[in-house]
């Protein structure tokens, strides 16, 4: 058999995904979530891009949070299988299983797209930095040391940015305060999918599963802040936080 048919080559994304096809009218009273533009970009930025996406995908049990059942049933196998040919077909079976199709290339180029090729511990902290963004007064809230001193080891040098603007931030309650950083990276998670950061299903859930399956975030007195600015802006702002490109 051709040698070019049992070697997988690079898992570069479709060229063709519905990111050009007009979007279905949604039932009513279903929420309606904008889909952002899709600008032109040099193709030896696609290139690039598409190359971190198949080291994303080659990595993707290590950037899923423990708490999936679905990966912790096949872990024990996955840490016995050599990278290779057939770690890499396995991979991206379990992509289109967990996630969905592969997105177009253009997508990795938006903000969101970027953001999702991110390892999981670098997305979880912009994650939280985009929810802390939207809302400043929690940093100016935060006087527990345990949950201050979680919030610096997350953020790292985006704390003291998010901190200088958190000056006039409206009050939340202590309990709020409190939040671990996970906790605040899923809001900043919630924040960004109803702004429509990812328009593609399969870049949104592969940054749902660095997430823990079972939301932290509780309802009740606990109440997620009423956000002052838009996520996408916060989303804009991360090149300014952290300097650090995937790759």
């Amino acid at each position: 058999m051709d040698a070019a048919q049992t070697t997988p080559g690079p898992i570069v994304p479709a060229p063709h995904t519905t990111v050009d096809r007009p979007a279905r009218a949604a039932p009513p009273g279903s929420p309606v979530l904008p889909v952002l533009p899709v600008s032109p970009v040099d193709p030896g930025e696609l290139a690039r891009l598409a190359l971190v996406f198949q080291r994303r995908l080659d990595r993707l049990p290590d950037d899923i949070d423990d708490g999936w059942a679905a990966l912790n049933a096949l872990r024990p196998a996955l840490d016995q299988m050599p990278d290779g040919p057939s770690r890499r077909r396995l991979m991206l079976t379990l992509y289109r299983r967990w996630c969905g199709p592969l997105p177009d290339p253009r997508l990795l180029a938006t903000p969101g797209g970027r953001l999702a090729l991110h390892g999981r511990l670098g997305l979880l902290s912009r994650l939280c930095a985009v929810a802390l963004a939207g809302r400043p007064g929690v940093l100016r809230c935060c006087v527990e040391i345990r949950a201050r001193r979680a919030l610096e080891g997350a953020l790292g040098p985006a704390m003291a940015a998010l901190r200088e603007s958190a000056r006039q931030g409206a009050v939340v309650p202590a309990q709020v305060a409190a939040w671990s950083p996970i906790q605040w990276a899923c809001v900043g998670y919630a924040d960004l999918a109803l702004a429509g950061a990812w328009p593609h299903r399969g870049l949104r859930r592969l940054v749902r599963l660095a997430l823990p399956a079972r939301w932290p975030v509780h309802d009740g007195r606990h109440q997620v802040p009423v956000r002052h600015a838009c996520a996408l802006e916060g989303l804009a702002r991360l090149d300014a936080l952290f300097a650090k490109e995937p790759t």
